[in-house]
């Protein structure tokens, strides 16, 4: 028996057909390694961004940080007018380090304020401070939602980070509702009351809302959700 296994070890058939064999591994493993490489290189590129309202910095070990700075929008008011209400309602996180345009304007028909929270209902002591904001990236999902009125996620869904829904009165111009995070920052030297763009916290009224399940003037939570 061991004298046929040499005999077999010597046979250039038998090590041409173990070197063929081996080739075809090591060319499988290579195109296994190259699609585990594309696999990693598509979870790197995947994700879904969201804005945390009143925080300069993400949530959790999973997201990463676009960029921080200023929540802004439209005035609530246009000085020496009541009747002009009109222009955009959206809020936005402008960036702390902007890149300025050299054009100037001698009539500026939209301008961009700072959001100010306009009650204590969001911390103690916030009211007239100014508001921050951070874009964040969530690495492990495809889409963000927010959830008006619930401070946790469904199921399926992960939490990225909960607070109290806002937007401007109803008395001012047009206004977006935004989660304010439940912790929230207040930006450097920013208690001022500049009565720009505002916010407030936003309750539940019933009648054609339906209540129970919701009730009369609760504050409404909000939570930013991911999957």
């Amino acid at each position: 028996m061991k004298k046929s296994k040499r005999l077999l070890l010597n046979d250039p058939d038998a090590i041409l057909a173990r070197l063929t064999h081996m080739e075809n591994e090591i060319s499988q493993l290579k195109i296994e390694n190259q699609n585990l490489r594309q696999t990693v290189d598509n979870v790197n590129g995947f994700g879904s961004t969201f804005v945390r309202w009143g925080r300069t910095t993400c949530p959790g070990s999973n997201t990463d940080l676009v960029y921080s700075g200023y929540t802004a929008g439209q005035p609530h008011y246009h000085t020496g007018s009541t009747s002009h209400y009109g222009g955009p309602s959206n809020t936005l996180c402008l960036p702390s380090n902007p890149e300025l345009s050299n054009d100037t304007f001698s009539q500026v028909d939209s301008l961009l304020y700072g959001s100010e929270y306009e009650r204590n209902i969001f911390a103690y002591d916030s009211a007239e401070e100014d508001i921050p904001c951070a874009v964040c990236r969530s690495k492990t999902a495809s889409t963000t939602l927010m959830i008006p009125g619930r401070k946790s996620c469904f199921s399926g869904w992960s939490f990225e980070y909960t607070g109290l829904l806002a937007s401007g009165s109803v008395s001012h111009s047009p206004s977006s509702y935004i989660c304010i995070d439940s912790h929230p920052e207040y930006l450097q030297a920013g208690q001022e009351n500049k009565n720009g763009h505002l916010f407030y916290a936003v309750g539940f009224k019933c009648g054609s809302l339906p209540c129970p399940p919701y009730h009369d003037d609760r504050a409404a939570y909000c939570v930013i959700c991911s999957k």
